[in-house]
């Protein structure tokens, strides 16, 4: 057994989970105007946090064997996500407190699963070789 490591799958892993991230970001960049609440002083949350995303998932998509940071801020973003809702005082509007909620779930997660899929040393397990 020479211990290479099949790097393949984690690298799918994370295209996979920074693809979501990618998608939740523009989602949540554009969920001020679905609600309504683009005028709302809070909507800058979701256009800067929304951006960030996305732009930390293009990095990680571009790079996913060495990018791992640009996941482990989308798992901040996404914890930030979850908690504006009660930072910025909108829990009463259900559409965007249920979106914030959601959001920042997935985020979450998937920064989390993309992170925990960082660059995979090869190494070698069996006796060492021969030198002549």
């Amino acid at each position: 057994m020479n211990g290479n490591v099949n790097t393949s799958g984690n690298v799918n892993t994370v295209r996979t989970a920074s693809i979501i991230n990618l998608l939740a970001g523009i989602w949540l960049f554009i969920s001020p105007w679905v609600y309504r609440a683009y005028s709302d002083p809070t909507a800058w949350n979701s256009l800067i946090v929304g951006a960030l995303i996305i732009i930390f998932a293009a990095i990680r998509m571009s790079n996913p064997e060495r990018a791992r940071g640009a996941s482990i801020v989308n798992m901040l973003l996404g914890a930030w996500t979850f908690a504006s809702p009660w930072i910025y005082g909108y829990t009463g509007n259900h559409g965007r407190f249920i979106n914030s909620l959601c959001v920042g779930v997935i985020v979450f997660i998937c920064g989390f699963v993309a992170s925990s899929m960082g660059h995979t040393r090869t190494t070698h397990t069996g006796p060492p070789p021969l030198r002549a």
